[in-house]
């Protein structure tokens, strides 16, 4: 009959065990990708350039796959992608493959590949630079960043944050989950939507400004406002107008109080306002459902 400090002491061994391995995979040991095996890697899976012309069609439909895009000077679209990994995991990662249309290039994911893991991180990412002037459609699970863009922008994450930068052109970009941060935007139409996340605008105008949140607070610096909105459906919404603002807007919220400074307004009952941004021929709405709402000017964009 085996003894109970025999039992306990091959228990301690194996968690031991268990404990160095683990300890090994994210310190860099071990190479093997299979299953429940320790895994450090890292490499460019694919490295491409494609002569489009300065104004190509860019389309990428990938998977769980962190999309970053930077602007070039030459007319042509560079395509890398990266992938990294330091832990315990099994499978391979979704192959992406590039290819070139007649109006530009598409990116997509072959859906072939699969990865679990069970301790450590993995991070798959795709990076291009693009003419400025090209016209861009992202579709992806992961995180999106763009900056520097003078085409239309559309970006689209089923599980990530978008983060646009430093553009000059319409814009729509909308996640399921995750935050919409734009800084130094400006279009004729901008939408900015969020089913759970919040929504964060620096120095941002157009002449259709709309950005909504299912769950999530909006937070506004320097925006110019001509028609469009800004709600939420649960979180405080704090927003400074530019004095080139030209909107009437009607706020409201369900839950909280309404503050406005620097533009003149009037009281609609009860946690209800009229303000007037500039001379106020746009029509404009602000509201929560739930929290406060607060209203001050802010510098020119």
């Amino acid at each position: 009959m085996i003894s109970r400090s025999t039992v306990l002491g091959g228990l301690i061994v194996v968690e031991l065990a268990i404990v160095g391995a683990a300890a090994s995979a994210l310190t860099g040991g071990g190479t093997s990708p299979q299953y429940g095996a320790p895994t450090s890697m890292g490499s460019t899976q694919l490295d491409r350039t494609f002569i489009t012309g300065p104004a190509p069609r860019v389309v990428v439909d990938v998977q769980d796959v962190h999309v970053t895009v930077e602007t070039g000077g030459s007319p042509s679209v560079h395509v890398v992608e990266t992938v990294s990994a330091r832990g315990f995991m099994s499978g391979k990662p979704d192959a992406v493959v590039a290819e070139q249309t007649p109006d530009g290039i598409r990116v997509r994911s072959t859906g072939e590949g699969s990865v679990h893991v069970m301790l450590g991180e993995f991070n798959h990412e795709l990076r291009l630079v693009v003419p400025a002037t090209a016209r861009l459609e992202l579709a992806t699970g992961g995180r999106i960043d763009a900056a520097g863009l003078r085409a239309k922008l559309v970006a689209h994450s089923s599980d990530g944050s978008i983060h646009v930068r430093d553009h000059q052109a319409d814009l729509d970009a909308s996640t399921d989950s995750g935050r919409v941060e734009l800084v130094d935007v400006q279009g004729k139409a901008i939408d900015a939507t969020t089913r759970d996340g919040r929504i964060y605008l620096t120095r941002v105008g157009a002449d259709r400004l709309v950005a909504h949140s299912d769950s999530g607070r909006i937070v506004g610096a320097g925006i110019r406002a001509v028609d469009g909105s800004l709600t939420t459906a649960d979180g405080r919404v704090i927003v400074s107008f530019t004095p080139g603002s030209d909107a009437t807007a009607q706020v409201h919220t369900d839950d909280g109080e309404v503050s406005v400074a620097g533009f003149s307004s009037t009281d609609d009952g009860a946690s209800k306002r009229t303000v007037r941004l500039g001379p106020g021929r746009g029509h404009f709405e602000i509201s929560t459902a739930s929290g406060p709402i607060t209203i001050t000017q802010g510098a020119n964009v």
